[in-house]
């Protein structure tokens, strides 16, 4: 979404703090994936914090606006990251 939606529409939706919280979501779900992949109990620590960035990043989006589709995918990765915390 940060590529190929934000920087296209510009304005609000690439103002720096919301960007690079997009940017950020991406990376910790990336590397909670890599986690999980490599079979350590540590991901439940990767895992907690990717549930709370992804929350960060829902709101943001959802005052941005016109961005459902991320805050519900967001909400959504949030959910199955706090089970995979637990």
């Amino acid at each position: 979404m940060a590529s190929n939606h934000c920087l296209p529409t510009g304005g609000k939706h690439v103002e720096p703090e919301h960007f690079r919280l997009m940017l950020a979501c991406a990376e910790i779900c990336r590397t909670s994936a890599h986690f999980m992949l490599l079979g350590t109990g540590h991901h439940k620590h990767t895992c907690r914090e990717c549930a709370d960035v992804c929350e960060d990043c829902a709101r943001s989006c959802e005052q941005v606006g016109d961005m459902q589709h991320c805050v519900d995918q967001c909400r959504r990765c949030a959910e199955s990251c706090r089970k995979m915390a637990a």
